[in-house]
């Protein structure tokens, strides 16, 4: 399996990437923002600012997910769209989102439920479009 790791489109994974990250500007701003903002017990002011770690850990997460799931794909040798479709519910359904809504059952979050479909469903989404990405790129 680790002689796979070299055979990784690296060109599609740096747009999965990307685009992951991308899309969770989109989903945890416009999109979902005031959702899981209330999820948390946030209240976003105009004008805030977020630290820079806001923005970072998000990007090399994204990178990281981006690389493991095209690796992932070339180890299992996807064959199509199909394929990919059910890999995404594996590892998006099955790993992120369950992690994602087991990780919200704290007892300071606000709305664990809201919390971990919002999150968990941008990772099954994200997934989807890095799995896609990858098997289309070969």
């Amino acid at each position: 399996m680790i002689e796979t790791f070299g055979a990784v489109n690296w060109w599609a994974a740096a747009l999965g990437a990307l685009a992951y990250f991308v899309l969770g500007s989109l989903w945890f701003s416009p999109l979902f923002g005031r959702v899981w903002d209330r999820a948390v017990g946030h209240e976003r002011r105009a004008g805030e600012r977020f630290p820079t770690s806001y923005y970072v850990v998000p990007l090399v997460s994204s990178i990281a997910i981006a690389v493991a799931t095209a690796w992932l794909e070339e180890a299992v040798d996807l064959d199509g769209l199909w394929d990919g479709a059910l890999f995404t519910i594996a590892l998006g359904v099955g790993i992120a989102a369950a992690v994602s809504v087991t990780n919200a059952m704290t007892p300071s979050m606000r709305h664990p439920f809201v919390y971990g479909v919002v999150t968990g469903g941008y990772h099954v989404v994200g997934i989807g479009i890095v799995t896609a990405i990858v098997v289309v790129m070969g």
